[in-house]
């Protein structure tokens, strides 16, 4: 890994770990069980579609191992932001946990959810404490403790209210960003993760940047491409989800809006460049799909098991 941080700061590029936590920890709970909600219970490792609803618990142990696993990732990564995942954490757990009621109660929190924004508290005061600066996933614009960076993906409207907040944000609206998503109906196509078509159009076209509150002096730091790889086993693979479309949302995030003649226009003599260096682009069906086929169905929630590493 510190091959690839220092390969990557020679060209510019800063590498932004990402862990996962309170939920999205069934590896770490498989191989130390005693961090969970039922310390005697054996788990296997989760491979599977979903959200599952094992998560951390919130005994000083836990407390104890985010932090080592912390030091550990800042010890590799020199990157002022540290990426907590944040997101998708069922509470049903820390509802039952006679433990997690009676930590609750002790931090003065009204119920056994508030334990997902105070671990999430703990973890970020301890990446500042070291000069880091947490970000996390927000599944609303209120979602996450003060000081925390937002990355938005359920709904461009929470932006808005992160920045009323005072965090800082990130916009990667799964409808517009989420880059492992299908680029046209072509259902005879390459696997993709099921959900929205999210064609070129629709990348370029975004989501308006929501304005920032008069005060507070809160950001729009800016927005980011995601593909998860469950259906990208090759290089190739990755080629195609990411172009054109990020070409697309290239020119959303540094130019602003633009026609779509003018981009296509402009796209036509890019694509020329991706094709002399070999990129291996997206090039849309010659023929409309079946309409027999069955259509795609959208998922509840982002995929989920890039977490489980």
């Amino acid at each position: 890994l510190t091959g690839l941080v220092a390969y990557a700061a020679r060209r510019g590029v800063t590498v932004v770990p990402e862990m996962e936590m309170p939920g999205h920890v069934r590896a770490a709970l498989a191989a130390y069980p005693h961090l969970g909600n039922h310390p005697g219970r054996a788990l296997d490792v989760w491979t599977r579609w979903g959200v599952c609803d094992t998560v951390l618990g919130v005994h000083d142990a836990v407390l104890d191992f985010v932090h080592d696993v912390l030091g550990e990732v800042m010890d590799v990564f020199p990157s002022p932001y540290i990426h907590l995942g944040g997101d998708e954490c069922p509470t049903t757990e820390w509802e039952e946990s006679p433990t997690a009621r009676a930590r609750a109660a002790t931090e003065g929190l009204s119920r056994p959810a508030d334990l997902h924004g105070w671990l999430l508290g703990r973890a970020g005061s301890y990446l500042r404490e070291h000069g880091r600066h947490p970000v996390a996933w927000a599944e609303t614009g209120s979602a996450l403790p003060p000081g925390f960076t937002a990355m938005i993906w359920r709904e461009p409207s929470h932006a808005t209210e992160a920045l009323r907040r005072g965090h800082d944000v990130v916009l990667t609206h799964h409808r517009t960003t989420y880059l492992d998503y299908a680029q046209d109906d072509d259902l005879g196509g390459t696997p993709v993760q099921p959900g929205p078509v999210v064609d070129l159009r629709t990348v370029h076209r975004g989501d308006p940047e929501p304005t920032a509150p008069a005060s507070g002096g809160r950001r729009v730091l800016g927005t980011q491409a995601q593909i998860w790889t469950e259906f990208a086993p090759k290089a190739a693979d990755l080629d195609r989800l990411a172009y054109p479309r990020l070409c697309a949302l290239a020119e959303r995030a540094w130019t602003g809006p633009t026609t779509w003649t003018d981009f296509t226009r402009r796209l036509t003599a890019h694509t020329r460049r991706l094709d002399a260096l070999g990129v291996r682009r997206h090039h849309p069906p010659t023929a409309p799909p079946s309409r027999a086929a069955p259509a795609r169905t959208a998922p509840s929630a982002r995929p989920t098991t890039h977490h489980t590493t």
